[in-house]
């Protein structure tokens, strides 16, 4: 499904089940994230921060705290150490208890992933309808944030983690101005993806990915939003 497309009107079909659970993980989630984030190594706040257009002449240089969220955020998921990233080293140390809410959201990291989405409809005091650019599927993302404040047709990047039922964002999600996407993401997408399907992420390497991932935030930090508002929901 290609942009221009059809987009939904506003529709009212929560689900008061999932959104109650939701509210579970982001809780949860939320501990647990300081606890992964105590774990990181010292090099990565700087290492990454540099990746990402923050870490200048030995400076973190930060807008707000949303972006300080984004930084841990990437070192969590990208730098790796022996092989291994701080959630994949602790769930192999600190494995959480079989079918337990902290063991739902560490499998959902573990197959979480950063693309940029499209808004094709939103569903009040839920979430939205996404559709991924990179691979045309469409997602339900579960965001009281998102919900309230987001409007269709609105261009957004971010990681999102899958559950059973709905996706979740990992925390924060970085809206783009008109023309952002086709003028300054879109070439990078063909310089990872020059002979590769952009929707088969395992055609990068590791490496490739945080690469790839890390160019997508740095653009979207520089170009994203209105004074750089994001979308961080506050339902955690």
């Amino acid at each position: 499904m290609k942009w221009p497309f059809t987009l939904s009107k506003k529709t009212s079909n929560i689900n008061q089940e999932l959104v109650d659970y939701y509210k579970q993980l982001r809780a949860i989630g939320r501990d647990l994230n300081l606890t992964l984030v105590k774990q990181l190594p010292k090099a990565a706040v700087p290492e990454c921060g540099k990746k990402l257009g923050l870490f200048k002449a030995g400076t973190l240089i930060l807008n707000n705290d949303d972006e300080i969220a984004i930084l841990y955020d990437y070192c969590l998921y990208y730098y790796k150490r022996g092989g291994k990233n701080t959630i994949e080293r602790f769930f192999d140390n600190s494995p959480p208890l079989p079918d337990s809410i902290e063991s739902d959201i560490l499998q959902a990291m573990r197959g979480s992933f950063y693309s940029i989405f499209r808004v094709i409809n939103i569903i009040p005091n839920q979430g939205a309808n996404l559709l991924d650019l990179l691979t045309d599927n469409e997602i339900n993302i579960i965001d009281i944030g998102l919900s309230e404040t987001g409007y269709l047709g609105l261009t957004i990047t971010g990681k999102l983690l899958p559950f059973a039922d709905f996706h979740m964002s990992s925390g924060t999600l970085i809206p783009l101005p008109d023309g952002v996407y086709e003028e300054k993401i879109t070439p990078i997408i063909n310089k990872f993806f020059k002979t590769n399907d952009p929707s088969n992420m395992t055609a990068l390497s590791a490496g490739q990915e945080a690469s790839f991932t890390a160019e997508i935030i740095r653009v979207s930090l520089h170009f994203g939003g209105e004074d750089n508002v994001f979308y961080t929901d506050m339902e955690h």
